[in-house]
């Protein structure tokens, strides 16, 4: 088995990062290494949340709310899915009546190991969950080609975005990386994202990221050629 390894930088963060960590539920909302997250922080438990992570070392996980969680929002009780988003508080401001506007940097995948009490909010001991790969570099760069080419290709969305996202499978980036940073900008549920947050062999997860960009082309063009055929009828 061979661990993933991407450039200097979240990675070597992300050693530093503590056992346990303030736990922020939150709903279609997933955190991946090496992305950046804006949050508005408005309620009194996650204020005091923000507060205490500021004071300290600024670490975070942003954890994934399970369907159903509405009628247990506000208890400790919420569900949530155990593999998390750890990262770190790289900026904040603070507004009116205690809220915040921060800036969360992602740096590894965790694992809830228990939850622990004594706080307003939750906090968790959690263990890095740490991406790997059994295949030989040529597959990794073979794979890694055809995304290049799915997304220089695919007729979805922006092409600014397309494009930057080519620019990041050309760059010396990791492939789990990569398949990460272009994964959180999808738009996607946030079930879809938490099963690709959930999958720590890299190319198993490339490899999804494939089929998925792919399935939004074949759809992308599919829907053209319907509203050119209406187009025309018209």
């Amino acid at each position: 088995m061979i661990e993933e390894k991407g450039t200097r930088g979240v990675n070597d963060e992300s050693e530093s990062l503590p056992e346990v960590v303030p736990v922020f539920p939150l709903p279609e909302i997933v955190l991946f290494p090496r992305a950046m997250l804006p949050l508005h922080v408005f309620e009194p438990r996650y204020q005091a949340m923000t507060v205490d992570a500021l004071a300290g070392d600024g670490a975070i996980a942003v954890a994934l709310l399970r369907p159903g969680f509405e009628p247990l929002y506000y208890t400790r009780h919420a569900p949530i899915h155990p593999i998390l988003g750890l990262g770190r508080i790289v900026a904040s401001e603070e507004l009116e009546e205690g809220k915040y506007n921060i800036l969360i940097r992602g740096e590894a995948r965790g694992r809830v190991i228990e939850e622990l009490s004594g706080h307003p909010y939750r906090r968790a001991r959690v263990e890095q969950v740490r991406p790997f790969s059994h295949q030989p570099e040529p597959a990794l760069q073979k794979l890694r080609r055809a995304l290049h080419h799915a997304v220089r290709d695919s007729p979805f969305g922006d092409a600014d975005v397309r494009k930057h996202w080519s620019s990041l499978l050309k760059m010396p980036l990791g492939l789990g990386d990569a398949t990460d940073l272009i994964v959180s900008g999808l738009p996607m549920d946030g079930e879809l994202k938490q099963c690709f947050l959930a999958e720590a062999d890299v190319p198993a997860r490339a490899a999804m990221l494939l089929n998925e960009i792919r399935t939004l082309s074949a759809v992308t063009r599919q829907r053209r050629r319907l509203a050119d055929d209406e187009w025309k009828l018209n």
